[in-house]
């Protein structure tokens, strides 16, 4: 969740998704209503010193200047609400009306957390979240809906017990491949770190460890939006968050390894050893390295299906003239040149 879009829902200013979303962000842990009751505090001390003390205006674009500097920092004491001042061009009670709608919600939705945490069954089912994990070993769900999902290792998601409202909605860390049910009147909606993926009914893989966020579409079309960027997906293509320019990019190709945790089959032709080696290390969970830097270079077309990971690596080094080597670890790649297929 950015501080700027905390910002616009404190000041009022945030859209209905916006609101949607800070809404959605509240219920994930039982401490962001805590950190939004902060940064509420911060804003009306901000605006309480934004002008002299005989300013009857709020000076929101000074008081969001002043949240956005203290974001991290600790609060300042709430002042009483008959001495909040007003925004500009609107009466103090309105203002004292939106801290007040503010609170209120952060109240009740704390109190919901913490029943939810408590005891799932206490609250209407439709607002109890449940959340699948997995550590080193990948696992299928079914989703209320119909939907399966295939969580890859060392990821989570976060769903309601039941799919009600206009859309269906769900928050990934990690990766994971999703088969969507069509549903044309209920979007399916998947929230990865500060993207959202849009789709109707279709297969895809969403990769979202950290920022740079990545989804590949096996059939259908998905939307991926980034802040006010939308690009659409197709069949066979992938697109990625560069997380340093805060954008969407589309890939030149189609890397099918990164659905090989669903399909359970890798695929390499002509490939740098270096990007073989990364390959594998992402899939098959562990540690490979390689000696020396010219094996880099070396070339590798091969292809493997549902082969353990010493399998693949006595068959990479035999292709290779190359010696394998467990180390406890993980796994080393030895050797002095790169075989018949070099290149």
């Amino acid at each position: 969740m950015s501080d700027e879009l905390l910002g616009k829902y404190i000041a009022g200013e945030a859209t209905a998704d916006e609101q949607a979303a800070v809404r959605r962000w509240l219920l994930e842990s039982p401490d962001h209503p805590a950190e939004l009751a902060r940064l509420e505090r911060i804003w009306v001390a901000a605006g309480k010193r934004s002008g002299p003390e005989s300013a009857p205006a709020f000076d929101t674009d000074r008081a969001w200047q002043r949240l956005h500097g203290q974001m991290h920092r600790q609060a300042t004491p709430v002042e009483s609400p008959a001495q909040v001042p007003t925004r500009r061009g609107q009466p103090g009670w309105l203002r004292v009306a939106r801290v007040a709608a503010v609170a209120l919600l952060i109240g009740t939705v704390a109190f919901l957390t913490y029943q939810s945490y408590q005891n799932p069954d206490a609250i209407d089912p439709t607002t109890t979240l449940l959340t699948q994990s997995t550590t080193n070993r990948t696992q299928r769900l079914t989703l209320p809906d119909g939907s399966t999902v295939l969580l890859n290792r060392q990821s989570s998601l976060r769903y309601p017990a039941t799919f009600d409202g206009d859309t269906r909605e769900v928050t990934l860390t990690g990766e994971a491949f999703f088969d969507v049910k069509p549903n044309a009147n209920q979007p399916f909606i998947i929230h990865a770190q500060d993207t959202d993926v849009r789709v109707v009914g279709t297969s895809f893989g969403v990769r979202a460890y950290n920022r740079n966020v990545e989804v590949s579409v096996k059939t259908g079309r998905v939307v991926v939006r980034k802040k006010r960027q939308e690009v659409a997906v197709t069949p066979g293509q992938q697109v990625q968050v560069d997380s340093t320019a805060d954008t969407l990019r589309r890939l030149p190709t189609f890397d099918a390894n990164t659905l090989a945790y669903s399909t359970r089959r890798l695929q390499f032709t002509n490939q740098p050893l270096s990007g073989v080696v990364g390959t594998l290390s992402r899939y098959y969970g562990t540690d490979i390295q390689l000696s020396a830097t010219q094996l880099r270079d070396c070339r590798l077309t091969a292809e493997f299906e549902n082969e353990s990971v010493e399998t693949v690596l006595g068959i990479v080094a035999e292709t290779l003239q190359l010696t394998v080597k467990s180390t406890g670890n993980g796994y080393v790649l030895s050797g002095t040149g790169c075989g018949p297929s070099a290149q």
